[in-house]
């Protein structure tokens, strides 16, 4: 199965550069602008913001925040908002490209619009049954690339990246799966935990735990008990401090 995920690789990033390739052929603003609609942008905002957007950052940078934008899904009767996406900008790799988007969307006056009266949320994923992967019909490869967004390494050299279509964000917590890659490691850890984010309480809470087969699909899950479910303090220098500001700040 290994040899099978190894040999394929190579194809996929192929078929990644082939994409990204393209993107200098189109207009740049062609990258962004269908998501602007999907995040509350009006019409009339949509235009300062592409035209602001285009001009400040580069077309990779354009892609990465195109990428991460459309994997978010709006909960039902939750529609997302230009505040849902200035946060998830801020988890672009690229540090110009949060406080970018922040700038631009309040420069076209896009986030004095009327904020949903529930505040926003992605939807989680159901506890899944043995072998299958919420959203994916069983025994599905999910897309690995497309859902893990690396937050950051600790000075210790271990990494931290959460799983965007799992977060869950209210007005103070935010909440996904997470999974490590440890210093010496070549691929991050088959293991992930669900954790919650207490943004001004400054702990994070784990609640579920999860194993993925070498393939990428859930093998195991099994959600904490009340007595495990305790808030921990987040140490300073720690992937979990990482988490905690790439969510929170």
């Amino acid at each position: 199965m290994r040899k099978s995920g190894i040999a394929l690789l190579p194809l996929a990033l192929l078929a990644g550069c082939a994409g990204y390739a393209a993107d200098y052929w189109k207009p740049k603003n062609s990258l962004i602008a269908p998501q602007l609609p999907r995040y509350g942008v009006s019409a009339e905002q949509s235009r300062c913001v592409g035209e602001r957007l285009t001009k400040n950052l580069t077309v990779w940078q354009l892609r990465q925040l195109a990428d991460i934008a459309r994997r978010l899904v709006p909960k039902a009767g939750n529609p997302l908002s230009p505040r849902d996406l200035a946060y998830v900008a801020g988890l672009v790799q690229d540090p110009k490209v949060g406080p970018e988007v922040k700038a631009t969307l309040d420069a076209c006056g896009a986030t004095s619009a009327a904020a949903p009266a529930v505040p926003a949320t992605v939807p989680g994923p159901a506890i899944p049954q043995q072998g299958t992967t919420p959203g994916l019909e069983p025994g599905a490869t999910p897309p690995q690339a497309l859902r893990w967004i690396d937050l950051g390494a600790a000075a210790t050299g271990q990494r931290i990246a959460i799983d965007i279509t799992s977060v869950v964000m209210t007005a103070e917590k935010r909440e996904g799966w997470f999974r490590l890659s440890n210093p010496g490691e070549a691929a991050p850890s088959l293991d992930a935990y669900r954790l919650r984010v207490d943004c001004p309480g400054r702990t994070i809470t784990p609640t579920a735990a999860r194993k993925y087969s070498p393939d990428g699909k859930v093998a195991q899950h099994e959600d904490y008990t009340a007595a495990w479910q305790q808030p921990l303090p987040i140490e300073a220098g720690t992937v979990m401090e990482i988490a905690w500001k790439r969510l929170c700040e």
